[in-house]
C-alpha cells in the first residue's frame, strides 16, 4: 500500500524528469552548431504501478527517466558515406586534372602545338632559301625552342605526379591517426555505457571521424551488441578490417625501386601500399573509392597499358635509327589501371617526340652539310639514352655551328638544292602518327585531357550537390531544429511548473494533516 507520502515522491520524480528534459534541450541548443553533433532526447516511462489491495487494484507511481538517447538513422549514414567516397574520389581527380589541362592548355599557352607549327615555319623558309645562314639558325632555335618546351611539359607532369604521390603518403598518415582515434574512442564508449548509461557525445566524436575516413577510402562500420552494454564496433575500408573493436591495423607505405617502375616515365620513389604486417592493400582493386583512388588514378593512371623500354621477341632493346632506346606501351592483365592519369599523357607525348624525331633524323642524316659532309642526327636522347620528352635536345654539334645542319641531298648539289627540306616539310602533312598527322596527333592529346578534366569536374560539382542534399536529410533527422527545441521548452518548462505546483498542493495536506488534525 502506499504511504501517505507517496504524492510528493510522484511529484519530486515529476520535477525530475521535467528538470532532465529541460538540461537535455539546452544541450541541444548549445550544440546547434557543432560538427556532427546528434540530437538528443530523455525517454520517459511510467514507473511500475503499487498494489493498494484496494478495489482499484494498482496506484501509479510517477514516471521515470529510462535514458537519454540519439535520434539518428544508420541509413543515411551508410547513404551519405558512401557518396562521400565518389566525392572524395572526384575533388582530387578535379584538382590535379585541372593540373594537366593547364600545362596542356592550347587555346591560352604557346604550347606544343605552337612549337611544332614554329619549326615547320622555319623549315619552309629554308625551302625557299636553303643557303640563307639566318635561315637555318631560325630552324635550329625553333628546334631548340620546341625541344626546352618538352623537357618544361615532361617534367611539369612529373611534378604532378610526385605531389599525387605526396598526398598519398599523407592521406595514409591520415588514415592510420583516424583508426588509432576510432580505436580509443570505442574504448571510452564502452567504459562509460557498461557502467553509466549512453556516451552519446563520445558517438558523435567517433561518427564525424568515421565520416571523415569516408571521404578517404570507402569506408562500412558494423555494430554488433556482446551483452552487458557493450559493442562490438568495426570499421573496414576497402572491404578489408581497419579497427576491430579495442584493436587497429596500421597502413604503411614502400618507395618504389628507381629499377621497379609502373612506366618508364614515372617519378622515383612512387609509393606502394600495404598493411603493416605485411598483408596486401590492393590499391588498384575496382572497389577502391574515395580520395584514395582519385590519387592513385592521377598518379599511375595509364590507360591499360604500361609504358617500357621496347624490346624485340628476343629480349633485346629495340632502338631508333640514330640508336636511341624507344618506348611502347603494354598491357599486363590485372594490374593496370584503366583511367588517364599523368602515365598515360606522358606515354602519348613521348610516342610524338620518338615518331617525330625519328622522322626528322632519319632526313637529316641522309643528307649534307653545305661543305659535303654527312648529315648528323637534329634531335639526340640525353641522360639516360631513351628518346622521350624528358631527355630529347637537339645535337650539341648543330647548336654550336648552323655549318653542320645539313640542307642538301646530295654532297655535290648547289646550295639551291632544297629537296631535303621539301622532304621534312612533307612531315607536316604525313600520316605516320597513328594514321594521322601530327598536329592532329597533339590536338588529340588536348581533347583527352580536356574530356577528363571536364568529367572530373562535373563528377564532382553532382556528388558535392548529392552530398548536400542527403546531409539535409540526414539533419533532418539527426539534426537540431530550433523551433522544436523552443516548443519542447516550453512544454517541459509547464511540466516542471505543474510538477511544483502539485508538490505546493502536497506540502498543504501534509501541513492539514500534521499540525492541524485533532486540534
Amino acid at each position: 500500500m502506499a504511504s501517505t507520502f507517496f504524492g510528493l515522491s510522484i511529484s519530486y520524480k515529476g520535477l525530475q524528469a521535467a528538470q532532465t528534459s529541460i538540461t537535455t534541450t539546452a544541450h541541444n541548443l548549445s550544440n546547434i552548431n557543432t560538427d556532427g553533433y546528434t540530437k538528443q532526447s530523455v525517454l520517459l516511462q511510467a514507473s511500475d504501478a503499487l498494489r493498494t489491495y484496494s478495489t482499484y487494484g494498482t496506484i501509479g507511481s510517477g514516471v521515470n527517466v529510462v535514458e537519454i538517447k540519439q535520434t539518428r538513422d544508420s541509413y543515411y549514414d551508410e547513404k551519405y558515406r558512401n557518396n562521400c567516397a565518389n566525392y572524395g574520389q572526384y575533388e582530387a581527380k578535379n584538382n590535379y586534372m585541372t593540373q594537366v589541362e593547364d600545362y596542356l592548355n592550347e587555346f591560352l599557352l604557346s604550347g606544343f602545338s605552337k612549337e611544332y607549327g614554329n619549326f615547320f615555319d622555319a623549315v619552309n623558309q629554308l625551302t625557299i632559301t636553303p643557303a640563307d645562314t639566318s635561315a637555318k639558325n631560325q630552324l635550329i632555335n625553333n628546334a631548340k625552342s620546341m625541344t626546352d618546351y618538352f623537357n618544361t611539359l615532361a617534367n611539369n607532369l612529373r611534378n604532378v605526379q610526385a605531389d599525387a604521390n605526396n598526398e598519398v603518403k599523407d592521406t595514409v598518415e591520415h588514415i592510420n591517426t583516424l583508426a588509432q582515434n576510432i580505436t580509443a574512442l570505442n574504448k571510452q564508449i564502452n567504459h562509460i555505457e557498461a557502467c553509466y548509461g549512453n556516451a552519446n557525445d563520445l558517438r558523435d566524436q567517433r561518427n564525424v571521424l568515421v565520416d571523415n575516413l569516408s571521404k578517404i577510402v570507402n569506408t562500412s562500420v558494423t555494430e554488433t551488441s556482446i551483452g552487458n552494454g557493450l559493442t562490438e564496433y568495426n570499421v573496414y575500408i576497402n572491404g578489408q578490417a581497419l579497427v576491430t573493436s579495442y584493436e587497429y591495423r596500421s597502413l604503411k607505405v614502400t618507395a618504389r625501386d628507381d629499377d621497379d617502375k609502373r612506366n618508364a616515365s614515372d617519378a622515383n620513389g612512387l609509393y606502394d601500399i600495404n598493411w603493416e604486417m605485411g598483408e596486401d592493400f590492393n590499391i588498384y582493386s575496382s572497389s577502391l573509392g574515395g580520395t584514395l583512388k582519385g590519387l592513385v588514378d592521377i598518379r599511375d593512371g595509364c590507360n591499360g597499358a604500361y609504358e617500357q623500354v621496347a624490346v624485340d621477341e628476343n629480349g633485346n632493346e629495340i632502338t631508333d635509327s640514330d640508336g636511341n632506346r624507344i618506348l611502347e606501351t603494354v598491357t599486363k592483365e590485372g594490374s593496370n589501371v584503366d583511367y588517364k592519369g599523368v602515365p598515360y599523357y606522358m606515354s602519348q607525348i613521348n610516342k610524338f617526340v620518338q615518331i617525330f624525331s625519328d622522322a626528322v633524323n632519319k632526313i637529316t642524316m641522309s643528307g649534307y652539310t653545305a661543305d659535303g659532309q654527312q648529315g648528323e642526327a637534329l634531335f639526340k636522347a640525353a641522360g639516360t639514352g631513351v628518346m622521350n620528352a624528358q631527355n630529347i635536345c637537339v645535337n650539341s654539334n648543330i647548336l654550336k655551328s648552323n655549318s653542320k645542319l645539313p640542307i642538301r641531298s646530295e654532297a655535290t648539289s648547289g646550295e639551291s638544292d632544297s629537296t631535303l627540306m621539301d622532304a621534312l616539310s612533307a612531315l607536316q602533312s604525313a600520316k605516320i602518327f597513328s594514321g594521322g598527322t601530327g598536329a592532329y596527333f597533339l590536338e588529340s592529346i588536348v581533347s583527352d585531357v580536356s574530356i577528363d578534366s571536364s568529367k572530373a569536374t562535373n563528377m564532382q560539382i553532382n556528388y558535392q550537390s548529392l552530398k548536400k542534399t542527403i546531409d539535409n536529410q540526414r539533419l533532418s533527422v539527426m539534426g537540431v531544429d530550433t523551433e522544436e527545441e523552443a516548443m519542447n521548452l516550453m512544454k517541459y518548462q509547464q511540466a516542471y511548473n505543474l510538477n511544483s505546483k502539485m508538490m505546493s498542493v502536497m506540502l498543504e495536506l501534509y501541513d492539514k494533516l500534521i499540525n492541524e488534525t485533532g486540534v
